[in-house]
């Protein structure tokens, strides 16, 4: 009976001696990496900005600018706009971002407004991705991603191009595009006499156009001009889109959808 008193006193001695304290000293610390770690990323303080290098872009703010506000000149680019206004001087041929021949780039997320075009990226070999974007009162055209096999998804184009003349569209395409989900609308209104205005424009074969709200494009434009609501070439893909009120008081030519049936 000593034995067995003497070892659980023992036992209990060990425990109360050695067990420590078990109350941590300060709260755990985060486990949890900032994002400028995660994905590295240049913060875009100031426009006029030039990009020559690859990697992730953001703006910081909303910006105003008096020419083109953002050029790509690398390949491997993303902008993240991360929902922040670009402004332009709604006058002259300035761009809200321009990219110059250039590869996989992507803009996301932002608008741009007042520019001659929201975003130009006018080469075949600008394959480019537009997710997300407004492009809202350029004097001229809102998305240009005529590089093969671009991207413009789930972006809202308003009042491009009023009172314009020439060729003026609220998106374009080049070939293998897609086209979707997005809304267009009041694009080319009061257009010039022999403007071409298009709200979707898809001008290589191959491209998808699918899924996007067209709307209220080409109103009262005048004579001597053609309205295309969506306009395809050969061999595109024209789906499940709705299209309303497109060139309602034009003295032109009306297209709700136009398909080319030449070409291979």
């Amino acid at each position: 009976m000593k034995t067995t008193l003497s070892l659980i006193m023992i036992l209990s001695f060990a425990t109360y001696a050695f067990g420590g304290n078990l109350e941590p000293n300060a709260p755990p610390g985060s486990t949890m990496k900032p994002l400028d770690q995660v994905e590295p990323r240049t913060p875009i303080t100031s426009v006029p900005y030039t990009i020559t290098s690859g990697g992730s872009y953001y703006l910081t703010k909303s910006m105003s600018c008096s020419s083109t506000a953002i050029t790509v000149n690398a390949d491997d680019v993303t902008i993240d706009l991360r929902g922040y206004t670009i402004t332009g001087p709604s006058t002259g041929t300035s761009y809200g971002i321009s990219i110059i021949a250039h590869n996989n780039v992507e803009v996301r997320n932002g608008a741009l407004r007042g520019f001659y075009y929201g975003i130009c990226s006018n080469s075949s070999s600008n394959q480019t991705r537009i997710i997300g974007v407004r492009a809202v009162s350029n004097t001229c055209c809102g998305i240009d991603a005529l590089g093969n096999n671009s991207v413009v998804r789930d972006c809202a184009l308003s009042d491009n191009g009023v009172s314009a003349s020439g060729i003026v569209y609220g998106i374009s395409v080049g070939s293998n595009g897609i086209v979707t989900g997005n809304t267009v609308y009041n694009t080319g209104n009061s257009a010039a006499a022999a403007a071409y205005v298009y709200g979707i424009y898809a001008t290589g074969p191959g491209s998808i156009v699918s899924g996007n709200t067209v709307s209220n494009n080409g109103l009262s434009s005048a004579a001597g001009g053609y309205v295309y609501g969506i306009f395809g070439t050969y061999s595109c893909t024209v789906s499940g889109n709705t299209l309303v009120s497109n060139g309602i008081g034009s003295s032109g030519t009306v297209y709700a959808i136009y398909t080319q049936n030449t070409g291979s």
